[in-house]
């Protein structure tokens, strides 16, 4: 016995039962003795017997389909099993016979024949296996679908039963509405000539209510127009008062800054008196001194003490000039009128000071008198402004009590027309019902 063991990428042998005879392989790389090479056959069993695929769609294309194979695509038409049979063994034949020009063809052996003999029956074997088993499917889908049509026929036919009985009675009821119809169209015939008369008598009562409307509206609008004069009113005597209030407050204050100002201009004027005097005194004194200091030594001189004076002097008293004492009596001169104060420039500031402040009372006199009789006018033009507000005020009340009175009347109406208003409208309710 041979064996042989399967590799990756190598082919299975079967072993025979004789010894097989060496250098008889052909050039397609066959051989007689064994079975040949499966991977390196050309022709395989499915292109020499068919398969059973084949034998179904030959079966197939005479019957039929039913419903649940019917989304599946159409199966092409193929010759019979013993046709394809025959074409395969011609095709091998011609194959071997284009090949004999290369090298002659060696005689097949028996036991490829029996082989083949022993596979073919296998085939077919198979094949009709399949073959039934692919019947008694159908058969079991066709029962599934003849129980799912009775099913749907017999509810099809419960349905039908079921909208005779609706329809039996939707028709009684039909004429049922009918009838009732007929007479729902006299009660509505009646009732549109009772609607007329309603609907006329409705028209009388708009165009009165209209008419009321109008009214209404005109003592609405005269009523804003004078809550709105009473407004401005109220805020016209606010603003007088605030106003008065504070013009009041104005005289006041004025009054006292008048009177602060009448004290501090007497206080003044009497500070300036005081001083005054105090000056005249002072101007005295040292007018007395000047004029004693001045003709205690110099009795002939006058104010301006000059050199020529001097020299004058001297002369008189037969005074001896000599060159060497005139640097000397000039220095003297120098320092005493250094020293000395002037006669003469002394009382010209004491009477300028004077004058000063002679015309500094003049001016504030004349701003007490000012402001005296600005505060007279202020006060008869406050005093002017009141009577005239009083007298405002007064009038402004008469008048809001007037219009007080007015808008009393007019809401009386008002409500008056409101009320008549309602009682048409439940006048008209009552009629459309």
């Amino acid at each position: 016995m041979m064996t042989s063991v399967y590799h990756e990428g190598k082919s299975v042998i079967r072993p025979i039962a004789f010894k097989p005879l060496g250098g008889r392989l052909s050039a397609g790389g066959e051989r007689y003795g064994s079975t040949p090479v499966l991977a390196s056959r050309p022709p395989s069993h499915l292109t020499l017997y068919g398969s059973s695929s084949d034998v179904r769609e030959g079966r197939w294309c005479g019957s039929p389909q039913p419903a649940s194979l019917s989304a599946l695509p159409p199966a092409t038409p193929s010759a019979p099993i013993h046709q394809r049979h025959h074409s395969a063994i011609v095709t091998k034949s011609s194959s071997v016979l284009s090949g004999a020009d290369k090298e002659p063809v060696p005689a097949p052996s028996p036991a490829d024949s029996g082989v083949a003999e022993l596979e073919r029956d296998q085939h077919d074997y198979s094949t009709t296996e399949r073959i039934r088993s692919h019947e008694v499917r159908v058969r079991a889908a066709r029962g599934l679908m003849m129980q799912s049509f009775g099913r749907s026929r017999d509810e099809r036919d419960a349905e039908l039963a079921r909208v005779r009985r609706d329809r039996a009675l939707l028709r009684q009821r039909l004429e049922d509405t009918e009838w009732s119809l007929c007479q729902r169209a006299g009660e509505i015939a009646l009732l549109k000539t009772q609607l007329k008369d309603a609907q006329n008598e409705q028209t009388a009562k708009g165009h009165e209510y209209l008419t009321l409307k109008a009214d209404c509206r005109q003592l609405r609008e005269v009523l804003d127009k004078k809550e709105k004069e009473i407004m401005r009113l109220r805020a016209e005597t606010d603003e007088k008062e605030k106003s008065i209030n504070r013009l009041q407050s104005e005289v006041d204050r004025l009054t006292n800054d008048l009177m602060e100002s009448v004290s501090d201009l007497t206080k003044t004027k009497e500070t300036s008196k005081n001083e005054i005097e105090r000056l005249k005194t002072e101007l005295k004194e040292l007018r007395q001194e000047l004029s004693d200091i001045s003709l205690s030594g110099y009795e002939g001189i006058e104010c301006g003490r000059t050199m020529r004076g001097i020299y004058d002097v001297c002369k008189t008293n037969e005074y001896h000039w000599n060159s060497s004492d005139s640097a000397l009596e000039d220095a003297e001169v120098q320092r005493l009128n250094g020293e000395l104060p002037d006669s003469c420039s002394e009382p010209c500031a004491a009477t300028a000071i004077v004058d000063r402040l002679k015309c500094e009372l003049e001016a504030k006199e004349t701003q007490f008198n000012n402001e005296r009789r600005k505060w007279s006018e202020e006060k008869d033009k406050v005093l002017r402004y009141q009577k005239q507000l009083q007298l405002n005020y007064v009038q402004m009340f008469k008048r809001s009590r007037t219009l007080e009175a007015e808008v009393d009347g007019l809401r009386l109406e008002l409500e008056l027309c409101n009320k008549n208003m309602k009682n048409l409208n439940k006048h008209g309710k009552t009629i459309e019902l």
